[in-house]
């Protein structure tokens, strides 16, 4: 992409971040937001005159612009970590101090994540829907149901033997393998492989769909741009089952 700038797409940066037992983890970055996703282990974050404790499964959302401490309990920690610092570094801006950042702290358990896409198979879906995908949002930014102004965040699900429909969109989807095992991708035609906690990448306008061969229910975290393209009327969404 030839960024100036560390980048996973133009406007997004995704990561992994070890927490050494016994150790202390300072990220400052800059950007107005982070998204955590906890691959293993469990902790604690401070951010914004906050502290949570998480575990494994759990998300959470912290304000960018200030320093963000995370620990470990009983054992390394490994987090999944997201935020929009490649748009905020493309426009050469400051982020907003933590305290008017566009999100507050914000923590999702894994247990009730586990029960709202439970909740969301017995409601069902119809053709018109892409998947069953359970949607983050806050207090802060619960109008435009996205987790900050220009990022949408949400968990994708897939049983097994299903498939999703092919379709393309504007926004790049950076997503996070968390169950996918006989698992793939189909992009413009080309096959690619799931692998346990891999980060993939869905090209903007690229027509994909997503294949569960084997028997669980596969699930995926994907973080979109997708906030920037609603708020511009051009997400540019549409099937393609030709």
């Amino acid at each position: 992409m030839e960024c100036p700038f560390p980048a996973t797409s133009p406007l997004l940066l995704a990561r992994y971040a070890r927490i050494r037992l016994g150790e202390t983890l300072v990220d400052e970055p800059q950007a107005s937001g982070v998204i955590h996703y906890v691959i293993e282990g469990a902790g604690q974050t401070s951010a914004a005159s906050e502290q949570i404790e998480w575990n494994a499964g759990d998300v959470f959302v912290v304000p960018g612009g200030g320093s963000i401490t995370h620990t470990a309990s009983d054992s390394d920690a490994v987090l999944w970590v997201v935020s929009n610092e490649p748009h905020i570094r493309f426009e050469k801006l400051q982020p907003p101090a933590q305290e008017s950042a566009p999100t507050s702290v914000v923590h999702y358990r894994a247990d009730e994540i586990d029960r709202q896409i439970e909740q969301l198979y017995h409601i069902g879906q119809d053709q018109e829907t892409a998947g069953t995908a359970l949607i983050f949002s806050s207090d802060k930014q619960q109008d435009s149901r996205n987790v900050l102004p220009t990022l949408t965040l949400a968990m994708n699900s897939l049983p097994g033997g299903a498939m999703q429909r092919p379709h393309r969109h504007n926004s790049v989807a950076v997503s996070l393998v968390i169950q996918g095992e006989h698992c793939y991708s189909l992009i413009d035609g080309e096959r690619k492989d799931w692998a346990p906690w891999a980060t993939t990448i869905t090209p903007p306008v690229s027509v994909h769909s997503h294949h569960n061969d084997g028997d669980e229910l596969a699930m995926f975290l994907i973080v979109q741009d997708g906030g920037l393209y609603y708020h511009a009327r051009a997400m540019g969404f549409k099937f393609v089952d030709d």
